[in-house]
């Protein structure tokens, strides 16, 4: 561990690439000049040009940089602070820093907060002031961080240090999950079993959700939040320019709610908070009862949250029970509602009418859309974008954060050191692509208000692990909000090592520097396949047995054979960590596969060489290891680029249903010599997690069909709904 923290630091110090500066999310415009400011550890400023409550702040925030901000009158002080009306943006602001000191024009709180938060950034020393000249506004208005409190519990303290952590990067919205099928964590003085019943469950799932056999560790876990510590958190958010948008689940993830109130339910049965992780059947019923009873709950949580937006969940609500349910069928009849979407439509409008009457508006996760989109709604399209396009061209206010770039519970790197993780793989470099208005047509763009990251924590037991998760990922998601003319990553990374890392280090914060290890680019060549090792810096060197390295390359054999390699990631003499690297070494190996069926977007690591990289998928799954598909029917070819002689043939399949991924029903696997005649060489019902043949064959493509569910059976998770399929390499050998 010393080790490590001598080699952050060592490579924290180095030169810092021209192409960004220390400020993040990066200015619009940021222009350095020739003069610097001499000021010694001391900066004074008239207080009262500054709001009450904004002053001590800033003393704080300046001081964490041993930086002395002082009181003074307006004529006296080296930051002078000039308000304008007329600024276009209203977060916008303008920052020059000559030799007679700093200025500082901004129209508003929120434009003077995000001034003082660069102005914090760009010193860098206690004693001096490079000159510089900044220009700036956001590029979006909504720029959120969810964090789920529900399957865990966090602090109002440890909650202030991640809030805090979200206002140096210019964050202004902070989405707090919380009420879930694991736990309600918000006071409701109305019905106190809420928090007394539904706050607190007797056990918890121990390791991944699709560990067999499955295991608890029968310990009560909960806790949750008085009206007044939230009002607290509130006070401490607007503070720093966050507003916090509270969600109260519906009608699904009800089953903390359900357990103190089992009357609310279809079944009126009595179950217990659920101690582990997925999606359940019993949900809120429809009836009016119901409604009632989350109305009061809505009514409470608007007297402690001044946000003009409430979120009411809306997302993964299965319909079994409410499709046998009478009280469920009755306001279907009453209503001249048709199908159960239309049911969960009526119940999200009536939801909002009574919101709407207090003055404010609904979000909801993207199903809010079926069966008709409530009138006013603004809708969070996290199932991908498609949702939110659907929303915007219906004039709605929309807040885009698919999984693919925005769930910061997946894994950040595929290194067998990472924690435990839901599943997924969204690395660094990806979270930096995003970009939340791509897609859509240019008049609809006005629709799209930002985005979000989020951070669901079933894996994420503690505030470290919610932090390690959160960064450095947090940052290049703060510069695709605010800055829609990034810097290419490389220089980003070269900037964040320097400089915004410290700043996290100093700060007690955890992080991951999983985005330093060396990326592969898998090339394929005549007797296998190329690894090379891409570097995230300049400064780092790779070894492999003492030699510099830069590629592996795997030659194809004609029996399985396994292949391992520890690759040390280096900055001069100083180790940053090890990379284990498992390759399996087979005659498909480095073959290309055409499909067919295309694998969807965010599980398609390493494209049509991805099932034949020499890379087999791991349990618990990683996004970068497993091709996932979304459809019911998967048809595929390799091409061996020659008649090749194999008697097996294997292709590992995941079994993960709380994750929606269910093993495959059936396969056919055909062979053919030249492209255009396919025989049948055996098909299958299958039996187990593999896909497999054993007989000789002999043939230049291999077509695989496999086959699925069209949809998620009743009383399974995820019913109704298309499952997916995961799959891994493709095996053959004689």
């Amino acid at each position: 561990m010393k080790i490590t923290l001598v080699v952050l630091l060592f490579f924290f110090t180095t030169q810092l690439s021209a192409q960004h500066g220390p400020v993040f999310p990066q200015p619009i415009k940021l222009e350095q000049t020739t003069t610097k400011f001499v000021f010694n550890g001391r900066l004074t400023v008239d207080e009262t040009q500054i709001p009450k409550d904004l002053f001590p702040y800033f003393q704080e925030l300046f001081g964490r940089q041993f930086i002395h901000l002082e009181a003074v009158p307006s004529k006296q002080a080296t930051i002078r602070l000039n308000r304008i009306q007329t600024f276009v943006y209203t977060e916008g602001y303008n920052l020059t820093v000559s030799n007679s000191g700093i200025d500082i024009q901004y129209s508003n709180d929120e434009s003077l907060r995000n001034a003082f938060q660069t102005l914090n950034q760009l010193i860098q020393n206690p004693r001096e002031l490079a000159g510089v000249t900044v220009s700036d506004q956001p590029a979006f208005s909504y720029r959120g961080v969810h964090l789920d409190c529900s399957r865990h519990f966090f602090t109002i303290n440890e909650l202030k240090k991640f809030i805090d952590q979200m206002a140096k990067l210019k964050f202004n919205r902070f989405h707090w999950h919380l009420t879930d099928d694991q736990g309600w964590r918000i006071e409701i003085k109305k019905y106190p079993k809420l928090t007394s019943v539904g706050a607190w469950r007797d056990s918890t799932l121990i390791g991944h959700f699709s560990k067999q056999p499955v295991e608890y560790d029968h310990q009560k876990y909960g806790g949750f939040y008085t009206q007044e510590e939230a009002k607290e958190l509130v006070r401490f958010a607007q503070i720093r320019g966050i507003e916090i948008i509270p969600e109260i689940e519906m009608p699904g993830h009800a089953r903390a709610a359900l357990a103190a109130y089992p009357e609310l339910s279809c079944t009126g049965q009595q179950l217990p908070v659920v101690g582990t992780w997925g999606v359940f059947d019993e949900v809120f019923c429809s009836q009016e009862k119901t409604r009632s009873f989350l109305k009061d709950v809505l009514d409470e949580v608007m007297e402690i949250f001044p946000s003009h937006v409430i979120h009411i969940g809306g997302d993964e609500c299965p319909k079994v029970n409410w499709e046998k349910c009478p009280k469920c069928k009755s306001i279907m009849t009453e209503n001249k509602l048709k199908t159960s979407h239309e049911l969960q439509s009526f119940f999200i409008r009536d939801i909002e009418k009574h919101v709407n009457e207090k003055g404010k508006v609904i979000i909801g996760w993207d199903e809010i859309l079926e069966g008709g989109l409530a009138p006013n709604a603004q809708v969070m399209s996290w199932q991908g974008v498609e949702g939110g396009i659907a929303a915007a061209k219906q004039k709605h206010s929309v807040v885009m954060t698919p999984t693919s770039y925005c769930y910061f519970d997946y894994y950040q790197s595929g290194h067998p050191s990472e924690p435990l993780a839901i599943g997924g793989y969204l690395p660094l470099e990806k979270v930096y692509q995003f970009n939340p208005v791509n897609r859509l047509e240019e008049e609809y763009k006005q629709y799209i208000l930002g985005g979000q990251a989020n951070l669901w924590t079933e894996y994420l037991p503690n505030i470290q692990a919610v932090e390690y998760n959160a960064f450095p990922r947090l940052v290049a998601m703060a510069e695709v909000l605010w800055n829609k003319s990034k810097v290419p990553y490389s220089d980003f990374v070269e900037a964040l090592s320097n400089y915004y890392l410290p700043q996290l280090r100093n700060d007690g914060v955890r992080f991951s520097t999983s985005f330093l290890d060396p990326k592969l680019e898998i090339r394929p060549y005549k007797t296998g396949i190329s690894y090379g090792l891409i570097k995230p810096v300049n400064e780092v060197v790779f070894s492999l047995n003492n030699e510099l390295v830069t590629g592996i390359n795997i030659e194809r054999t004609p029996q399985v054979q396994e292949h391992r390699y520890l690759i040390h990631s280096n900055i001069g003499d100083q180790e940053l960590r090890v990379c284990d690297y498992t390759f399996t070494s087979h005659l498909a190996l480095g073959k290309s596969v055409k499909f067919d069926t295309q694998p969807h977007e965010k599980y398609n690591h390493n494209g049509n060489l991805g099932l034949t990289d020499g890379v087999i998928g791991g349990i618990p799954w990683k996004g970068d290891q497993w091709l996932g598909f979304n459809e019911d029917t998967i048809q595929f070819t390799l091409d061996l680029e020659e008649v090749t002689k194999f008697n097996h043939l294997q292709i590992g399949t995941l079994n993960d249903p709380g994750s929606w991924i269910y093993r495959p029903e059936r396969f056919q696997i055909q062979t053919s010599s030249n492209g255009k005649k396919f025989k049948n060489v055996a098909k299958s019902k299958m039996n187990g997690d593999l896909i497999e043949v054993k007989k000789k064959m002999k043939a230049r493509y291999v077509r695989v069909l496999i086959y699925s569910k069209e949809l998620i059976p009743p009383g399974q998770t995820g019913a109704g709904f298309t499952p997916w399929t995961f799959i891994n390499e493709l095996i053959l050998s004689r």
